[in-house]
């Protein structure tokens, strides 16, 4: 145990017991508190937020310990309770533990077994605050914090993040787009030795096709026309870190082959120059298309895919994963109302059943981008509710494909409704505009310009 005074509140009519484990505890560097009743240790729980362990006998006068044992993990069910119980009732503090009790005690107890139960819990408590703590570094730090989910498809994603963590190899990543593929790029990045070395993030779809061997290898002074000084590219960049690829399928296929051969041999030799130079860069992949298809049309080399997936993340689409909706709602509501300084609660039973219903052709970056336009779009209430949601989520669409039975005119008068809003909302930047949307400023345009909104 560390050395912060832990409470433990000790309940027992019988005060010359109550009495003896106190001065127990104290001569442990414990805190203890006493209480001769369970509504008395009811009213010390609600007016001490610091009580982490309860030592409780079994039969006592007002209400038993497994009555109290019940309305305590109604108030906080982090607070552990133990049961004293003499060796008749046995079978009342067996049943107790079925009910959330941490342990049970025999009267009359050995001092050591009852210390060893304390140390074991408040052990275990802290280990438990050390991963919360962890997890909220890595959540700060790291920008892993929308990797939420409880459904079988995303403890698998979790459980192969865990296992890529482990080791150095390469990693493919597999989704559609706005699934989280980055995210889980960098959850493994951040979970594994090269933490605290760079994780460099590149889109192959962004770098210009001329350009790409110079962007990752790096070239020389006087290389090619335009190389006014040496660059070191960045696969020197993420030294001792990880490179992502993102949309690996849109590399040309002869930048492929030199990737393929620094996966092999680890070096790199920049433009212009005569010899190779070793690195020390994990690298993962991703893309938003189906590998067979990539395979089948050459857009990516057979062989620079065995070499990257020696371990492959399938990241599932939302409409896969309809039991994590109601969690990351909540998420990105929370997150939202810090950036807001606002207070909604969350969502009622109607509208999480309408985002249930919904298909999510934009999966989790779509839900993220609805909750933040209701926050700056709507003026939301305590709850948001079915009446808040866009018309097209309104509609129900589970059971029909993506495209059917979604009326035109409603998709249009909902899309200038949301762009004339944002506009609003942005004093007309258009840049802006799009961002708040989750859209290209391209798209934006042309939406302006299909539905005459140029003068807005």
């Amino acid at each position: 145990m560390n050395e912060r005074m832990h409470k433990i509140l000790i309940v027992d009519d019988d005060i010359g017991m109550a009495e003896t484990c106190a001065k127990l505890f104290r001569r442990q560097g414990l805190l203890p508190i006493l209480a001769h009743s369970g509504q008395e240790a009811l009213s010390c729980l609600d007016a001490d937020v610091g009580i982490e362990i309860i030592l409780t006998d079994l039969i006592m006068p007002d209400m038993s310990g497994v009555e109290l044992l019940q309305a305590v993990k109604q108030r906080d069910p982090a607070v552990e309770v133990i049961i004293m119980t003499g060796y008749g009732t046995i079978p009342n503090a067996v049943q107790a533990m079925k009910l959330g009790a941490s342990d049970y005690i025999t009267k009359p107890f050995d001092k050591v077994e009852i210390l060893a139960i304390v140390d074991k819990i408040l052990t275990i408590k802290e280990l438990q605050e050390e991963v919360r703590s962890l997890r909220a570094s890595l959540r700060e730090e790291h920008g892993i914090e929308a990797l939420v989910g409880v459904s079988k498809a995303m403890r698998e994603v979790f459980h192969k993040i865990r296992a890529a963590a482990a080791v150095d190899s390469p990693v493919l990543i597999v989704g559609e787009t706005g699934t989280g593929k980055e995210l889980v790029a960098r959850a493994i990045h951040a979970l594994s030795d090269r933490a605290k070395h760079p994780f460099v993030p590149v889109n192959c779809t962004a770098l210009p096709r001329d350009l790409l061997e110079s962007e990752l290898f790096g070239h020389k002074k006087g290389a090619y026309t335009g190389a006014h000084g040496d660059a070191k590219g960045l696969f020197r960049a993420a030294e001792g870190g990880t490179l992502l690829l993102d949309e690996i399928g849109d590399m040309p296929v002869e930048g492929q082959a030199k990737l393929l051969r620094t996966l092999q041999e680890h070096t790199i030799r920049p433009i212009g120059e005569t010899s190779e130079i070793p690195v020390n860069v994990r690298v993962f992949a991703a893309t938003n298309q189906p590998i067979p298809v990539l395979l089948d049309t050459n857009r990516l080399r057979a062989d620079l895919y065995y070499r990257l997936s020696v371990i492959a993340i399938d990241v599932p689409p939302l409409r896969q994963r309809l039991d994590d909706i109601p969690l990351l709602a909540q998420h990105f509501i929370q997150r939202c109302n810090a950036r807001y300084k606002r207070a909604i609660e969350g969502m009622d039973r109607e509208a999480l059943d309408c985002l249930m219903a919904y298909h999510w052709p934009g999966n989790v970056r779509e839900l993220e981008n609805l909750i933040e336009g209701l926050f700056v779009l709507r003026h939301l209430k305590k709850v948001i509710t079915k009446d808040d949601l866009p018309t097209p989520l309104r509609q129900p669409t589970r059971s029909l494909a993506p495209e059917a039975n979604i009326e035109a005119s409603s998709l249009a008068a909902a899309e200038q409704e949301a762009i004339l809003r944002a506009l609003k909302v942005t004093g007309g930047n258009k840049s802006k505009a799009a961002e708040l949307l989750g859209i290209s400023r391209d798209r934006l345009y042309r939406k302006i310009e299909l539905y005459g909104l140029e003068d807005v």
